[in-house]
């Protein structure tokens, strides 16, 4: 017996980082694995002009039995709020939920939301599609939470998978591509073996796992005969395996595809990359590379549990300048221990190269990170975590903590100064790319790295196309 026969998807609005620019991949491997089930579904991205009347439109239509949808950390209250309100008016409709929020708080989630039915944990793909065609022996099936009246009954850690080539890529069936930028996210592997004290991706994915080159290859010329020519490779440790990367870069160039922008925007490590293999990603169409440095100086990289040495570091940093790719610094701010002189040796840092951009985040104390609990030990938080959770971006910079080497006071001066460094770097990047342009390239620069353009660059989706296009255009 089927125990659910129509699951609509939902993906909640997101307003604390920037909005969605492309479909949510999260979302599309469920899709997926539904679809090749044989399970009825369809989608709805809030973030794309919709609001609760078309959400409730959708379901009138599609009379689903099932709603999923993901949740994650930051504005969490609002997804809570967004499931009551469909529970009150469809009070017959089961829920499902996932994503990191569920996966790290586990059966708290169900006990402040009480219209939440089911919470997936971890990876969503196997399960979520068993939950529509189990029978009733549901408790059976690992990694799930479940509501039985007051009881919310936990079946068990669910495994994880580890050849990730079984899983189907996305192909959006029902999503509505027109209305994304033009870049498709891709990922090459999934979970982190580091072990760096702000991120929780640690305990999301503990375990590393990667896709072959075949299965990579395979996802990239799908969407290459659709039209695409601009891909984000956006795992956390897309280049552990530089060998893997070697041959990604050797079957993209087999396979003539021309034109290519690819990018590794989230972060790579700099530990894994050298001459030889940026070269071959040059080659084969890599123009945009940032590093996840984080810090600028051992004491603090070490401070941070980051495993790696500014040496190497800046060697990296060196080596993709040198070659022409586009290169992009992330940094956090902040940690326990870091003080506002390695604040000056980051700057340094990011005024020695000539880089693309840079992002200092605000640093966000996620439940479950030793960062986290470091705060509530010591007593350091400004911000309760139940208040900035639902109002706060990594982009906006409110302190939220304070440590003893730096006070409340000292991060809103070393934010202020920070973000006055970011414009600079901006400047400075428009201007060597319109450097044959003299007579508007100093205009265009103060333009271009300004707050405002900086802001709808990430919240406006019509106006990333047109700054994509002019970026892309002028390309190194």
């Amino acid at each position: 017996m089927r125990q659910h026969k129509r699951i609509l998807l939902v993906n909640p609005l997101i307003n604390a980082e920037w909005r969605v620019m492309r479909p949510p991949l999260g979302l599309g491997y469920i899709a997926e694995n539904l679809s090749r089930r044989g399970i009825e579904y369809d989608v709805i991205d809030l973030n794309l002009g919709y609001g609760f009347k078309d959400l409730h439109h959708k379901m009138r239509c599609f009379t689903p039995d099932l709603l999923g949808l993901s949740l994650v950390s930051l504005e969490y209250k609002k997804s809570y709020a967004l499931i009551n309100q469909i529970k009150r008016l469809n009070p017959d409709i089961k829920i499902v939920v996932g994503g990191p929020h569920l996966t790290i708080l586990r059966e708290k989630v169900l006990r402040e939301c009480q219209s939440i039915d089911y919470g997936v944990v971890s990876e969503g793909e196997q399960i979520v599609a068993d939950l529509c065609q189990t029978d009733d022996n549901i408790e059976e099936h690992k990694g799930l939470l479940l509501r039985n009246g007051n009881e919310i009954i936990n079946t068990g850690e669910g495994d994880y998978v580890d050849d990730l080539d079984n899983i189907s890529f996305p192909r959006y069936e029902r999503f509505e591509l027109k209305k994304y930028i033009q870049e498709m996210n891709i990922y090459t592997s999934r979970g982190c073996p580091h072990h760096c004290i702000f991120c929780p991706n640690k305990m999301l994915f503990p375990h590393y796992r990667a896709r072959s080159p075949q299965s990579v290859l395979e996802e990239l010329q799908y969407w290459y005969e659709r039209g695409y020519r601009h891909f984000n490779f956006d795992d956390d440790n897309f280049n552990l395996d530089k060998k893997r990367v070697h041959h990604m870069c050797d079957g993209i160039l087999g396979k003539g595809m021309k034109d290519l922008v690819l990018r590794c925007s989230n972060g790579i490590r700099a530990d894994f990359v050298d001459r030889h293999l940026l070269e071959h990603m040059k080659e084969a169409g890599f123009k945009y590379i940032a590093y996840g440095v984080d810090a600028a100086n051992d004491k603090t990289l070490k401070l941070a549990k980051k495993g790696e040495s500014m040496a190497v570091i800046e060697s990296a940093i060196q080596e993709t300048c040198r070659l022409g790719i586009g290169t992009k610094l992330l940094f956090v701010v902040g940690i326990p221990g870091e003080t506002a002189e390695d604040i000056k040796d980051m700057i340094a840092l990011v005024k020695r190269y000539p880089l693309d951009d840079v992002h200092f985040y605000n640093l966000i104390p996620y439940p479950g990170t030793e960062l986290y609990q470091w705060i509530k030990e010591n007593d350091c938080f400004l911000i309760e975590p139940e208040i900035y959770l639902n109002d706060v971006s990594c982009l906006r910079y409110q302190p939220l903590f304070e440590t003893p080497e730096l006070s409340k006071e000292e991060r809103e001066a070393i934010f202020r100064e920070l973000s006055e460094v970011k414009r600079e770097i901006t400047h400075r990047a428009i201007k060597r790319k319109l450097k044959h342009y003299p007579l508007v390239n100093g205009l265009a620069a103060r333009i271009f790295s300004s707050n405002l353009v900086q802001e709808n660059f990430f919240r406006n989706i019509r106006f990333r196309r047109t700054v994509e296009n002019f970026r892309y255009r002028f390309s190194h």
